[in-house]
């Protein structure tokens, strides 16, 4: 299907075989995906299949009881989001995490603003044409379409703020994106641009795994598809030989294989 992506050998990002409780609750007991460099790889389940929990595990915000994980071939050990985003693995949340009442430009360098030199090499203003230019050519480089960078993210649409939210992440990623529900509350049109967008930040070079529940807008952008049940996978293949209906029955038909 993505033919550059089978070609790369190189793993973005990969958790294996992570297990996490929470009290009585088993939330991971198996679970293993693997992104290579330049590749979409979906990550699909039922409600309470996991996907969340193995997300933040990937992110640092959660350290599971058992696992491995592997950044750019390499093996790590997160123990918040300030060691994964060092590794290079941005996310882009459910909520966006923009600030509405901030422009484009500031909302891309939020804890990341760049200071002219002052006086005595002290700290000076905020050198916003230098983030301003910065912001602009990471937009473009993703074909981002905005009416102005100078305008509050709250008067953008839904997809123009994906949009974004996404180039904020390229922007200071250099190695895997992670995306939770991109297209949960957009239109059809708006959801077609941001899966256009998972491919051109795969195409440079970059990891993106993508939990969504949007089957068939995903098995169309995707180069493979990892479904999680309870807590552990239960496939692993490539995007281009599956059906919706495959994809389904794997995720609410393996209980019932179990018990035959």
């Amino acid at each position: 299907m993505h033919d550059a992506a089978s070609q790369k050998s190189t793993t973005a990002i990969a958790g294996l075989h992570v297990a996490k409780r929470f009290g009585h609750v088993q939330a991971l007991t198996d679970a293993s995906v693997t992104v290579g460099a330049g590749e979409v790889v979906a990550l699909v389940g039922d409600n309470g299949a996991g996907k969340s929990t193995f997300l933040k595990t990937l992110l640092g915000l959660i350290v599971p009881d058992e696992g491995e994980f592997i950044v750019g071939d390499q093996p790590v050990h997160f123990t918040s989001i300030r060691d994964a985003q060092a590794a290079g693995v941005e996310a882009v949340h459910q909520d966006l995490s923009l600030a509405p009442d901030l422009s484009v430009v500031d909302n891309m360098f939020l804890g990341h603003e760049v200071f002219t030199r002052g006086i005595l090499g002290k700290l000076g203003v905020i050198a916003r044409k230098e983030m301003t230019e910065r912001a602009d050519v990471a937009l473009r480089e993703l074909s981002i379409k905005l009416p102005s960078l100078k305008v509050d993210v709250s008067d953008l649409s839904g997809g123009q703020k994906q949009g974004v939210a996404v180039a904020r992440a390229v922007m200071w990623g250099h190695t895997a994106i992670l995306m939770d529900e991109p297209t949960a509350a957009l239109g059809a049109r708006q959801s077609e641009i941001v899966c256009e967008l998972m491919r051109t930040v795969a195409a440079r070079g970059l990891g993106v795994l993508v939990v969504s529940h949007d089957l068939p807008r995903i098995l169309k952008v995707a180069d493979r598809v990892t479904v999680l049940w309870r807590g552990s996978t239960v496939m692993d293949a490539p995007a281009s030989g599956l059906t919706v209906p495959d994809v389904v029955a794997t995720m609410v038909g393996f209980g019932k294989e179990q018990a035959a």
